[in-house]
């Protein structure tokens, strides 16, 4: 059974990946020791391929889901640490 990206997801995935991210997932895959079934290691013709609905790969699949978690997940830090910086620094304004 073939596993392919839906167009909502595409779309989704296309805003919150920066340039350069099938690059950076490739070299993720291939430190990892994983092999695609029609190559000798993953390449970013590869990844863009799974994204644009191309070609299936759960593997590429399963790390392009991975990136956006870990990319939700530095928003939301962010986010928190600047709301702990905009409280301190009300704070301290108060205290002069």
């Amino acid at each position: 059974m073939k596993i392919k990206i839906t167009n909502k997801e595409r779309d989704e995935l296309r805003r919150l990946f920066p340039t350069g991210y099938a690059k950076m997932i490739s070299r993720r895959l291939n430190e990892a020791k994983l092999q695609p079934v029609r190559a000798k290691e993953y390449s970013p013709k590869i990844i863009s391929d799974v994204l644009a609905g191309h070609q299936s790969d759960f593997n590429v699949l399963l790390e392009l889901f991975r990136y956006k978690d870990e990319i939700l997940t530095k928003r939301e830090e962010l986010q928190e640490l600047r709301k702990i910086t905009a409280l301190e620094s009300n704070g301290s304004g108060q205290n002069q």
